[in-house]
């Protein structure tokens, strides 16, 4: 959800946009034609009405059609002016959407939205720097604009500048506490700057706001889960998923903190349900075959495997799990090519080096594995089970320090 950018379809509105009777010019009637028979007329402010309401309604050929006949009758209304700057970069037409920000704006240079919307394409075409002028410049001309301070904060992500980000969220909700989403969308940040706790009193806000609301349950279900806190997690993400049972993220999560709890069976039904929702999902599959390779079904971890790798084939982790899967049934020879693969696609893939130094070592390659094991702690330096392997060849070779 974080990142998202709240277009305005007119000014002064709150999130979600309302059709509202703002800044019209009151104009001649309009006849609005069903199967060529006439209807009564729709006043100019009905018909704007009209599409926003099909703007909300995802119904943009329409909203647009009725905005142009709007705007040939009155090219200053700055509420048809924004409703298209709208319709137009949900349809992702860029440049007709930054028209109609910028025709709003010459005639009105205070109207804050359409400096928003125009932020929003820039955003969209990669100039975060002239985004973040616009929403900064439209948050000065109306400092209680919440959707500009939203999409500030999602630019600001974009830029890296987490401190600030942060801030903008923080301006919002000081002029709306309610918004859940958004104080959801704050605790994601400072969950990624590891201020859980605070992250959590987010998630615990949003909740008490909005107690339906299954992403922030799965957001701290999350922080749980980072904490240690394995029961509490698991607790989260089931409460998640009973409250939205097609939360895909939500079944992943479950399954994969299930996983490293060892409660397999469970794990493999989470796993199934997420597949249920999203059945080409790699690194779904990939975890699934973990799950069965702990299990010990070896070849139904292999054939889940070799699926990851078809439906992702640039996904070395499934190559290496896969040819520990191998290994394991005897088949040394597809496991050495598998965790060679892996290390064409990714050259700093730790446990492919280490995996593969094994396999050299088993065979009386003892330089090569050398060599493997200790380009695996140059990439990771704590990996317990690299020093150990490499110390035993050491060892061996009487070279022990």
């Amino acid at each position: 959800m974080q990142g998202q950018q709240q277009v305005v379809a007119q000014p002064g509105q709150p999130q979600p946009p309302q059709p509202q009777q703002q800044q019209l010019v009151q104009q001649g009637n309009v006849v609005v034609k069903m199967n060529d028979v006439q209807v009564q007329p729709l006043s100019s402010v009905g018909l704007l009405e009209l599409a926003h309401r099909e703007y909300q309604a995802v119904d943009y050929e329409n909203a647009e059609r009725h905005c142009m006949q709007l705007w040939r009758q009155d090219s200053s209304n700055t509420g048809v002016l924004l409703l298209l700057s709208s319709i137009h970069f949900q349809c992702r037409r860029l440049e007709k959407s930054a028209q109609f920000s910028t025709l709003a704006i010459k005639q009105n240079p205070l109207l804050a939205e359409a400096y928003s919307n125009l932020g929003n394409v820039y955003k969209e075409k990669g100039q975060l720097q002239e985004a973040l002028e616009n929403y900064r410049h439209a948050v000065r001309l109306k400092p209680d604009f919440i959707d500009g301070y939203i999409n500030l904060a999602a630019a600001l992500v974009a830029a890296r500048d987490m401190e600030q980000a942060v801030q903008a969220y923080v301006t919002a909700l000081q002029y709306n506490p309610d918004l859940y989403c958004v104080r959801s969308d704050l605790g994601n940040l400072l969950k990624a700057l590891g201020r859980l706790e605070e992250a959590k009193a987010c998630y615990l806000k949003a909740i008490e706001t909005c107690p339906g609301f299954a992403v922030a349950w799965s957001n701290l279900g999350c922080v749980f889960n980072a904490q240690g806190e394995i029961w509490l997690a698991i607790h989260h993400f089931e409460k998640a998923v009973t409250l939205d049972p097609n939360f895909l993220d939500a079944y992943i999560n479950l399954g994969n903190v299930l996983k490293e709890a060892r409660i397999f069976d469970r794990a493999v039904a989470a796993y199934l349900r997420a597949l249920n929702l999203s059945p080409n999902n790699a690194v779904v599959h990939g975890n699934l075959a973990c799950v069965y390779y702990e299990q010990g079904l070896i070849d139904l971890a292999i054939d889940t495997y070799r699926r990851a790798i078809e439906l992702q084939p640039n996904f070395p982790d499934a190559y290496c799990n896969l040819a520990n899967a191998l290994k394991e049934k005897g088949q040394v020879k597809e496991a050495e090519d598998c965790y060679n693969t892996a290390l064409r696609l990714c050259p700093n893939h730790a446990d492919s080096l280490n995996n593969l130094a094994n396999i050299k070592r088993e065979q009386g390659y003892i330089e090569e594995a050398t060599r493997l094991y200790l380009k695996a702690l140059e990439v990771f330096p704590e990996f317990a089970a690299a020093h150990s392997n490499l110390a035993s060849v050491l060892q061996q070779q009487g070279k022990a320090q």
